[in-house]
């Protein structure tokens, strides 16, 4: 017990619960680390899938910003080409209301 008083409270908790759990004999414990070991193998198996699925999720994102890149360029060439005619229309239709109005007078 007197190397479990070195570790972190973390770690000597988790001993000290094992410990309670076997009937506190040190019989069914082969090593005082192996349970923190155990612990650590899980964490590190679970932050590895964690960061294939973030792999999995930057690939899907990097295709759909691929994909989608060529549509926005046309809509953006759309709104170009709409927002030029409206302006060819409205220079045409005042026009012709100055000459609507000089006829008038």
């Amino acid at each position: 017990m007197n190397a479990a008083k070195s570790l972190p409270a973390t770690f000597e908790a988790l001993i000290n619960t094992d410990q309670a759990l076997s009937g506190g004999s040190q019989a069914n414990v082969t090593e005082p680390g192996d349970d923190i070991v155990a612990v650590g193998a899980t964490s590190i198996e679970e932050i590895e899938k964690l960061m294939e699925e973030l792999r999995i999720a930057r690939d899907y994102l990097r295709s759909e910003g691929e994909r989608v890149r060529p549509m926005n360029a046309h809509y953006a060439h759309l709104t170009r080409t709409a927002s030029a005619s409206v302006k060819i229309i409205t220079e045409s239709m005042g026009k012709w209301r100055t000459t609507e109005i000089e006829a008038a007078a």
